[in-house]
């Protein structure tokens, strides 16, 4: 049986975009069942834990007689590879897939991630104010050049949703958040097409569910903090 982790509780800008609704995604698209194993703070901080997830993050993808899986990415690809599903059989299209899903994390992601962090882990404003301006324009010259790369195509690659439209629009949540797709109608609408799939919505629900059970306290950061001192 897989095994996923996932966070006993996020702040509520993060609910149902926490990462491991990607390895629950991939997991429903290709109807593989899976448990799920809750994580608080001092499970992430432990060293059992960092033996399999070396930075302390979720998720990781464990699964007997294979070796745990971490990274988002890693996940999705090795899902999609063994199920053959959502990833062309092979060619260029196959290997564009793969690049695509890279892009979505290496492209994209850091630049959004950058105005997340202004939004919502800076607590001074004037350090706020003198970084937004750099971050925002970044992101938004990476979201201008990801829209002229789909063009008027509906998806990525080839005629059919992959895993690069997985990755892509998951990357996107965090753009949709922040309001910086509000100048891209196209990635609107090709993200809408993405998240228009039971796979996605069963995977957002499940995760919100588990969220809205938690409070900030069932995470532990206390004791993690009283560790630390």
């Amino acid at each position: 049986m897989i095994t996923i982790t996932a966070m006993k509780w996020a702040p509520p800008f993060a609910a149902g975009q926490v990462r491991d609704h990607r390895a629950r995604w991939i997991l429903n698209e290709v109807s593989w069942p899976y448990t799920v194993r809750l994580i608080d703070a001092c499970d992430l901080a432990s060293d059992e834990y960092r033996q399999k997830q070396p930075f302390g993050q979720v998720p990781y993808m464990e699964e007997g007689g294979r070796p745990t899986l971490f990274e988002s990415g890693a996940i999705v690809i090795d899902v999609a590879i063994r199920a053959g599903k959502l990833i062309p059989p092979e060619g260029t299209d196959r290997s564009m897939v793969i690049s695509w899903v890279i892009a979505a994390l290496n492209s994209i992601e850091p630049f959004l991630m950058n105005v997340a962090e202004v939004e919502y882990f800076m607590h001074d404003a004037g350090q706020q104010e003198a970084r937004r301006p750099a971050v925002v324009a970044a992101a938004e010259q990476r979201l201008s050049q990801l829209e002229t790369a789909l063009g008027d195509c509906q998806w990525l690659v080839g005629d059919a949703f992959t895993i690069a439209d997985l990755m892509m629009a998951s990357v996107l949540k965090i753009a949709r958040r922040l309001n910086l797709l509000d100048t891209h109608p196209l990635l609107i609408s090709y993200q809408d097409r993405c998240l228009d799939r039971p796979a996605y919505r069963k995977a957002v629900s499940d995760q919100r569910a588990v969220i809205e059970r938690h409070e900030m306290a069932d995470m532990r950061f206390d004791k993690v903090e009283k560790a630390d001192a």
